[in-house]
């Protein structure tokens, strides 16, 4: 066999053996609007399982402040995602360093979207926090434009 048909043949085999990989892998499906917003907006930083990098991104699973019904917690996270947040956060005792980027601020996602992931995030890794209302979504994005010593 000259050098052109191994070649040829080796690309071939090659070829063939990539594509039946691919095809062998799962295909994830997400089982909701907010599970697929999650993983294009937030899974990189904090990980597909909510676990977050540690000393950089927290973690959303288990994490008190993300399921707490308590309404200033509340209206503190949203504007957290809303206006993102940059400079040192304490989450579980542990310090994050990590730079959260305006997801709601910039026109990323509109409000429905951004209820989507906030209530899938508020639903899921154990997490139990009811569910966060457009009012409340409304009240925080005011509050984080008000400029300090105005009213």
């Amino acid at each position: 066999m000259n050098i052109r048909k191994k070649v040829k043949s080796i690309t071939s085999t090659a070829a063939v053996s990539s594509l039946a990989l691919l095809l062998s892998i799962p295909v994830v499906q997400a089982s909701s609007d907010g599970e697929t917003l999650y993983m294009q907006h937030c899974s990189v930083c904090h990980q597909p399982d909510g676990q977050g990098i540690p000393s950089l991104f927290p973690p959303l699973a288990a994490n008190l402040q993300m399921s707490s019904d308590d309404p200033e917690t509340i209206q503190e996270y949203l504007r957290l995602v809303i206006f993102g947040y940059h400079g040192g956060l304490i989450v579980n005792n542990q310090v994050y360093s990590g730079k959260m980027p305006p997801i709601g601020e910039v026109g990323r996602l509109n409000d429905s979207e951004l209820l989507e992931l906030i209530n899938y995030q508020r639903s899921s890794w154990g997490n139990n926090g009811r569910a966060v209302t457009f009012t409340e979504l409304a009240t925080a994005r005011e509050a984080g434009r008000l400029k300090p010593g105005s009213k």
